[in-house]
């Protein structure tokens, strides 16, 4: 039967659909952070308030998720741009 197949296939599509919606967003919330990098709310707000340590040539750095400044009221916001400086720090994740 082609059921499966067909679950399979439109999860696929609602997570793209997801994607481009969040990737046509000036500024993310926690939560787009989160699907884009497939790390948890909770990692993310660590990110942003504890840092992530980070090894330089020089030793160990922290290195933390910048909000966009002056808009509390609504959430916490990341400019795509701070999101693509954060992650370049780390390497990518490599499948075992």
């Amino acid at each position: 039967m082609e059921t499966p197949n067909i679950a399979k296939e439109l999860a696929e599509i609602k997570k793209l659909t997801q994607l481009s919606a969040i990737r046509q967003k000036l500024l993310y919330d926690v939560e787009d952070v989160a699907f884009l990098t497939s790390f948890s709310v909770d990692t993310v707000y660590n990110w942003i308030h504890k840092g992530r340590p980070v090894n330089t040539g020089k030793g160990r750095k922290t290195i933390f998720l910048k909000p966009a400044n002056g808009i509390v009221e609504r959430g916490v916001r990341i400019f795509p741009d701070e999101l693509d400086f954060f992650l370049s720090h780390f390497p990518p994740a490599k499948a075992a």
